[in-house]
């Protein structure tokens, strides 16, 4: 008969066994895992992540109630401009419709003012004014990211220079402030208002010297000739990249109507 001898295993050998299998406590091994845990499944729309360079980031908003210019400068912590009169680009914009804010006819409006162009022009009438460069238009939405900003009127100082005058009535300033009607505005409307003969001495006349001294501000001027470059520049650019895309297209229609017609095959009847 033969007998199963019981394997003899050196000591070495049963130090990593018992090291793999886990330690002794209490009479019972415990089993140690070997090896990483269980993975976690990809995530299958990683491909469509946006890397982190290629995001878009939005600006962060400014303070409103920040970055505030004060005229003259030598009144910057002593002057009270809480009962001061607003004045926006869009009062004096003859691009913008009556319904978007713009408060004088258009031919005596000018095209795309800004509040630097308002600053300048209230320095040259020598009218106190704080500058809000981050205030916003609350009817023309396109305003505040295209062209915010506002500028605070002392109509008391332009009284004194003659500027304004004072009802003699109410001893109120003439504002001309009245909401104009929300309604579209059409061609007859615009033309009423052009052949309108407004000679009032209220708020809408220092609008409209505004808008005169403003027309020949060299500023401005510099500032529409460098527009008016970038824009014909912009031109030339997207007329080029268009002949380019032409040509291309033309090179490849005719180097396939050339190739296609060496590979074409003879029709006629098979030979026997």
């Amino acid at each position: 008969h033969t007998f199963c001898q019981p394997l003899s295993l050196s000591a070495s050998r049963r130090n990593s066994i018992s090291a793999t299998m886990g330690k002794k406590s209490g009479g019972r091994v415990r089993v140690k895992q070997m090896g990483g845990g269980a993975k976690m499944p990809p995530n299958p729309l990683a491909d469509l992540a946006i890397p982190s360079d290629e995001m878009i980031h939005l600006p962060t908003k400014p303070d409103s109630n920040a970055g505030f210019l004060i005229w003259p400068m030598s009144e910057t912590f002593t002057m009270t401009y809480k009962n001061f009169s607003a004045v926006y680009p869009n009062y004096v914009d003859s691009t913008k419709t009556v319904k978007l804010g713009r408060r004088i006819a258009a031919k005596d409006a000018v095209p795309e003012p800004t509040i630097q162009d308002i600053h300048e022009a209230l320095i040259s009438l020598d009218v106190r004014h704080v500058v809000q460069p981050h205030k916003g238009y609350s009817r023309d939405a396109c305003s505040r990211w295209d062209n915010p900003g506002r500028v605070l009127v002392d109509l008391e100082g332009a009284v004194a220079i003659g500027i304004l005058e004072m009802s003699a009535s109410t001893g109120a300033f003439d504002l001309d402030d009245a909401i104009p009607d929300m309604g579209d505005c059409n061609i007859a409307d615009n033309n009423k208002e052009n052949n309108k003969d407004e000679t009032g001495r209220g708020k809408k006349q220092l609008l409209r010297q505004l808008a005169r001294i403003i027309r020949d501000l060299p500023n401005r001027q510099k500032r529409l000739d460098e527009k008016a470059r970038l824009l014909e520049e912009e031109k030339l650019k997207v007329a080029k990249e268009a002949d380019k895309v032409a040509a291309t297209k033309t090179k490849i229609g005719g180097g396939t109507s050339g190739g296609g017609g060496g590979n074409r095959k003879k029709k006629g009847k098979k030979k026997k």
